[in-house]
């Protein structure tokens, strides 16, 4: 196989996020929630719990299957650290110990509906582990992917529009949740280019909506739900026409954006797609 895709590392800062994780240390295993199942799903950052800080690192990469350019292997990393707050990242310091980790495997099918237009399906089933609680996990998830281009000066601009229904279900507590994220953006690329050692550069500017909910009453929560539930966010990045080899994969481009969620403004570093 042939490394065909993205590495998308997110930092964002998120300090007052808050998950529905209960205290590791006052809730028996039963009664454990395993969100951080769900870390691949709701992105890299900083999120806080009821008495712990976790920091979350995803690795997302996809590699071409055999010949096929129309099918893709997926595969999703992620890597939770506790107690690795705001104050420890602008000291840049490195976090000592992993507290959570998934590993996510699954397949998409590209299908060209016409040369604009890409529909993407996708399946993963993988595994979770909470090394402070010792609980595992199943995770498994289905969504579904569309690319629209549109033809720039340089490279074509893309609307991208994503769903992605989530679940997972703990080993020894038999614990289950769900997870649903919707999200539409624009990435527009700008007719300037930026001179690199192996080729060009080209700024973008994209911008991008969200909406995401644990829980089973997706329905609900969205009929109740109303503008401040919803993510918004711009930025600004580099893309490269010509993806630079990083060991197992490749990145084709860097960015700076800015969020405003329900709990204030974030400001995200990415590597990757900013979607």
């Amino acid at each position: 196989m042939n490394s065909a895709a993205r590495w998308a590392v997110c930092v964002s800062v998120l300090a007052a996020l808050r998950m529905t994780t209960a205290s590791y240390a006052a809730d028996p295993l039963e009664k454990e929630p395993a969100n951080y199942a769900f870390a691949t799903y709701m992105g890299s950052g900083l999120y806080g719990a009821t008495d712990a800080s976790l920091f979350v690192l995803n690795i997302p990469m996809t590699f071409q299957w055999r010949d096929r350019d129309d099918i893709r292997i997926r595969l999703s990393t992620s890597a939770g650290f506790f107690d690795y707050g705001p104050d420890r990242i602008e000291e840049l310091e490195i976090p000592d110990s992993i507290g959570t980790l998934t590993l996510i495997p699954g397949v998409e099918k590209v299908y060209r509906v016409s040369e604009q237009w890409e529909l993407i399906p996708h399946i993963d089933y993988g595994y979770a582990k909470n090394f402070s609680t010792k609980e595992e996990a199943q995770v498994y998830s289905t969504g579904l992917h569309t690319r629209y281009y549109i033809k720039g000066e340089i490279d074509n601009h893309v609307w991208v529009s994503k769903l992605v229904l989530a679940g997972y279900r703990t080993f020894s507590s038999d614990y289950r949740d769900n997870y649903a994220k919707v999200l539409t953006g624009f990435d527009y690329k700008t007719s300037g280019y930026v001179t690199l050692k192996d080729g060009i550069a080209v700024p973008t500017l994209y911008g991008l909506i969200s909406w995401s909910h644990n829980g089973i009453d997706y329905k609900e929560k969205w009929k109740q739900g109303n503008a401040q539930d919803l993510n918004y966010e711009i930025g600004v990045s580099l893309y490269a026409p010509k993806p630079i080899d990083l060991w197992i994969t490749e990145v084709n481009r860097v960015g700076l954006g800015i969020q405003r969620n329900p709990f204030g403004k974030v400001i995200r570093l990415f590597a990757g797609t900013p979607f």
